[in-house]
């Protein structure tokens, strides 16, 4: 039996992710991870930093054992022979975890759209779950800038992708638009990318995302709901910028486009 292959998806959220994991999830070789716990579980092997008893009898060697068998145990029951988890892996932290752990040389998909749309993009999910009404703009700005500060939704995934661009690392920018106008060749490109023999795909009719036959419960939580939904037929929902969100966070923000995130200035 091969070795699994380990990939990773590490762009912004709001930006296809869950749709491009419904489409190459139909090849029965690849399956995608849902957001991943993945590093978590890395960081919670190997960050002792607090852990009084750990620092009474410092055994690094049975950590770092534990740590280099984790992609093979968690991916054990996948049956499949390439996986892409989807977490922030562009962050410093995670690109140590990658370089010491992950068992091939990884490769990153990276979804994106300017930050505008994704903050609209969220404020007209919490519209829709009741959670927020968009007149109330004083309630806006406070989501918006709760989403782009430190611990924010968005803040790892800024410096995921920022760090990635920086490094040495093969990255594919997936472009969120030309993903919904052209995802046939947005997967063929992904597969040339990956190294991957071309598999025929359906675009016209799409699944839900679930992979080994588990699916997103969002109704768990009403800031959830329908947050991973995926629409059968591939078409780029409109979003209103203006009218979501107040003109001081567009004013804020409406210059982090792609070539802002990945510039080593910002």
């Amino acid at each position: 039996m091969f070795d699994k292959k380990y990939y990773f998806l590490s762009g912004l959220p709001r930006c296809g992710n869950t749709l491009l994991s419904s489409i190459l999830g139909q090849n029965p070789k690849i399956k995608v991870s849902p957001n991943s716990f993945l590093s978590t579980i890395f960081c919670q092997i190997l960050d002792q930093d607090d852990n009084i008893a750990f620092h009474n009898f410092p055994d690094y060697q049975s950590l770092q054992d534990c740590a280099s068998i984790l992609f093979k145990t968690y991916y054990k029951s996948w049956n499949g022979d390439i996986i892409i988890d989807r977490a922030p892996w562009g962050t410093e932290g995670n690109l140590k975890i990658l370089k010491d752990y992950c068992p091939n040389k990884p490769k990153f998909i990276c979804p994106y759209r300017p930050l505008v749309e994704i903050l609209a993009s969220f404020i007209n999910l919490y519209h829709k779950n009741k959670i927020i009404d968009i007149s109330d703009k004083r309630r806006v700005e406070d989501i918006c800038y709760g989403l782009m500060g430190k611990g924010g939704l968005l803040y790892k995934s800024i410096q995921s992708i920022n760090n990635l661009h920086q490094s040495e690392h093969d990255v594919y920018y997936l472009n969120y638009h030309s993903l919904c106008e052209n995802p046939q060749n947005e997967v063929r490109n992904i597969y040339k990318f990956l190294g991957l023999k071309q598999h025929k795909h359906n675009f016209k009719n799409i699944d839900q995302f679930e992979v080994n036959g588990v699916k997103y419960h969002d109704e768990i939580n009403d800031s959830y709901k329908n947050l991973h939904d995926v629409r059968p037929i591939i078409k780029e929902q409109e979003i209103n910028v203006d009218e979501l969100i107040p003109p001081s966070i567009i004013k804020e923000y409406k210059h982090l486009n792609f070539e802002y995130l990945t510039s080593s200035n910002n």
